[in-house]
């Protein structure tokens, strides 16, 4: 699974500055969720269903919110992120099961200094760090640095990272698995994503799950696949 992540990760580092195309609408179902007050539809595979915040708020706690480690005290991190959506799927067969988790978030403006709003290379450089910190785990390797791309006029970041995580309990599952950090200033809000799964073909899935923030035709939420 290293050498094809990797590989995806490579592909992408041509679209960098550059518009990520939509690919032809996709022929498997999809659920979607919406939310007019961020001018925002996603849609993702339809076998994810909803789960408790608790699943995906694990990676997002591991965010930093600034430009350093340092967080607004008034504000702990643990209530920096409102969680929008939380799904995930479990796909057993042939003596294996494969799992899946997205989580969609909103940062609270409160916990991000005052100039990163003001200020596009200040906000670049924080959203670097929270897809960085979304995809940094004990156990997990970085595939590539965080990068960014087009989607409909707006800078979305991405990181991604794979490995076995070393857990906090006594027992360690000895899994590898896959996660992506996405994150973008939109609209006024700052809006992320983490995409965790087991299995490489689940991830790839995960990717090609479309965001539309009303200004033109949904996108692929990464331009790249899993080769």
């Amino acid at each position: 699974m290293k050498a094809s992540l990797m590989a995806m990760v490579l592909a992408s580092v041509a679209a960098f500055g550059q518009a990520a195309q939509a690919p032809p609408p996709a022929s498997e179902p999809m659920r979607v969720y919406t939310n007019p007050e961020l001018h925002l539809t996603f849609s993702y595979p339809a076998e994810l269903t909803p789960r408790d915040a608790a699943t995906v708020l694990g990676a997002e706690r591991r965010m930093i919110y600034g430009a350093d480690a340092a967080t607004d005290a008034d504000h702990p991190r643990d209530m920096c992120a409102k969680v929008l959506l939380a799904v995930g799927a479990n796909n057993a067969g042939s003596g294996a099961t494969s799992w899946a988790r997205v989580g969609l978030f909103e940062v609270d403006a409160r916990c991000l200094p005052a100039q990163v709003l003001r200020n596009k290379k200040a906000m670049d450089l924080t959203l670097t760090n929270l897809v960085r910190q979304g995809t940094t785990e004990m156990g997990m390797m970085p595939i590539e640095p965080p990068m960014f791309y087009d989607l409909e006029g707006q800078r979305m970041h991405f990181s991604a990272g794979q490995g076995t995580p070393v857990m906090t309990a006594d027992l360690q599952t000895g899994e590898e698995q896959v996660i992506g950090a996405a994150a973008v200033a939109v609209n006024g809000h700052v809006l992320g994503w983490v995409l965790e799964a087991n299995d490489a073909a689940l991830f790839n899935r995960l990717l090609g799950s479309q965001v539309d923030f009303g200004g033109g035709k949904a996108q692929r939420l990464f331009p790249a696949r899993v080769q």
